[in-house]
């Protein structure tokens, strides 16, 4: 009965590219992240009057419900863990649904993710265009952002993990039980002293891999092999969704006065055991997604002891 409260439908409304659900000047707050200190104002009455005058219309089918998932944040961790969770409420609730994507989606785990869950229609949604439906489902979450439902990230670890147990991968997939996810192909936020850092936990029993060589299903599979992984902050350790129960993980972060928990509650969430080793930066002035790291190899072997 909880999760059939968590969606609102509406009717002739407007959305366009960042998710904001609106009409006429005000928009409707459950289509906006919500934050410890409330929902995120995207638009006020002056923004939106002139998005009206400077936008194209376009007005969307009738007879079809069309879903919006996504908000203004964009990336691997906020699809899998914000917009996916949407995506159950509505099948819940709606036996045929459109879901309304923005064009800018176009990395490959926005589509392997709704294959996943068994979701064919999508309608496209493109920037500079204000779009009306007759009929929107619009689901939304009580938790703020970076807070999970325990009952919310289970049920979606099951399904993802079901389906993609059921596809079959064009290589053999390692084995993984100690998993160490690196950063080195990213174009920021690394380990400087990466080499040093691989060594020593490749002579304790620990896989390194990059996510970028693996496909979401593959992803998927490895780690629900792992009863460890250990990374830096960042999308990666989204993928801790996926391990057995019971499991440890470990986060490399720079210290940001103890504001970033976003994986340690989901940790939490997960009945995992977590530990979060703060790094020194290679500049303190950079933020937590920008900082490179430096790995104090005594500080993490006597954290894993």
């Amino acid at each position: 009965m909880r999760v059939r409260k968590m969606i609102k439908l509406v009717k002739n409304h407007s959305t366009m590219s960042d998710g904001a659900v609106f009409k006429g000047l005000r928009v409707l707050p459950e289509s906006v992240l919500l934050v410890d200190e409330g929902r995120i104002v995207l638009h006020n009455w002056r923004g939106l009057l002139k998005l009206r005058v400077q936008f194209e219309k376009k007005l969307l089918s009738q007879d079809t419900t069309y879903v919006i998932v996504h908000n203004t944040y964009t990336g691997y961790f906020h699809w899998l863990l914000e917009s996916l969770p949407r995506i159950l409420i509505a099948k819940e609730n709606f036996a045929e649904f459109f879901v309304l994507l923005p064009d800018a989606f176009r990395d490959e785990f926005y589509r392997d993710s709704l294959d996943l869950l068994g979701i064919k229609n999508v309608e496209l949604i493109h920037p500079a265009i204000i779009y009306k439906v007759p009929r929107l489902g619009l689901p939304y979450l009580l938790e703020p952002m970076g807070s999970f439902s325990p009952a919310i990230v289970a049920d979606l670890k099951k399904k993802l993990l079901c389906a993609s147990l059921s596809k079959t991968s064009t290589r053999v997939l390692p084995n993984i039980e100690l998993l160490y996810v690196s950063r080195k192909k990213a174009t920021r936020r690394k380990i400087v002293n990466e080499r040093e850092v691989e060594d020593f936990l490749s002579d304790r029993g620990f896989t390194i891999i990059c996510f970028e060589d693996y496909t979401l299903y593959e992803q998927i599979i490895i780690c629900s092999e792992a009863r460890v992984m250990i990374s830096i902050h960042g999308a990666g350790l989204s993928n801790m969704l996926f391990m057995a129960d019971n499991s440890d993980v470990i986060e490399l972060r720079k210290f940001d006065a103890n504001l970033n928990h976003t994986y340690e509650r989901l940790a939490g969430a997960l009945g995992y055991s977590y530990e979060l080793l703060y790094c020194p930066a290679v500049n303190e002035e950079q933020s937590v997604q920008d900082a490179d790291l430096c790995v104090d190899i005594a500080a993490l072997q006597a954290l894993m002891k």
